[in-house]
């Protein structure tokens, strides 16, 4: 019943990482085969992974990027040894985005970048938005309005809460948002495989006008 978890969070992720990652013309520009082992320095790993953490969720934010994306890599990568290597592909791919931001368009536009990945993030929260009628029942509501400091007597509150989600990069935020997205997408505990479509598979996806990424699985 519902929707289909993975076919959801793929349709999304496929399409999104692709406009985000146009600018991105090849694998080895993402600096795949530099990325330092965490086994050089174990004892600094937990510094290390909070610290690339915390940068990563800051560019999730200046990026736009998906909000389903971030969930599930929140919620993947939690600091295990082995997870050095995803961590530091995600933050040279998302520095790329960033720097497609950084140029601007003929005649003062908005950055085409920019703007695709704003009408994604629209798309994504009115998802969410219609997911909160299927999946949140009539007596946990209120709890979560008032958790996330929404007025039970203002309108459009599942509105409200669906712009709020991933607005911020504070870390009780995020651990929020992706508890709540988690529950909206019926995401279950992932497993490796899914980890590891997150990692390296960063495969060209020609297209009719032009060169992108996308996620694929194994």
């Amino acid at each position: 019943s519902g929707i289909k978890p993975m076919s959801l969070c793929m349709a999304f992720q496929q399409q999104i990482v692709r406009d985000e990652c146009a600018a991105v013309k090849t694998v080895k520009d993402v600096g795949i085969d530099a990325v330092p082992s965490s086994a050089e320095s174990p004892s600094r790993w937990p510094i290390d992974f909070a610290n690339r953490q915390r940068q990563i969720i800051e560019l999730w934010h200046d990026c736009n990027v998906s909000l389903v994306h971030r969930t599930y890599f929140f919620l993947l990568f939690k600091g295990d040894a082995a997870d050095s290597v995803y961590m530091e592909v995600e933050h040279r791919r998302l520095s790329f985005i960033l720097s497609s931001f950084s140029t601007t368009s003929a005649g003062g536009k908005l950055n085409t970048a920019i703007a695709s990945s704003l009408k994604n993030m629209k798309r994504e929260r009115d998802m969410l938005y219609k997911q909160m009628l299927k999946k949140l029942a009539n007596g946990d509501k209120e709890g979560i309005y008032t958790r996330w400091g929404i007025d039970l007597g203002s309108k459009q509150r599942r509105l409200q809460l669906s712009r709020l989600v991933w607005a911020r990069a504070d870390m009780e935020h995020v651990r929020e948002s992706a508890s709540l997205v988690a529950r909206l997408i019926d995401l279950v505990e992932p497993g490796q495989a899914l980890k590891e479509m997150f990692g390296l598979n960063f495969t060209l996806a020609p297209r009719t006008e032009r060169r992108s990424f996308s996620l694929l699985g194994a």
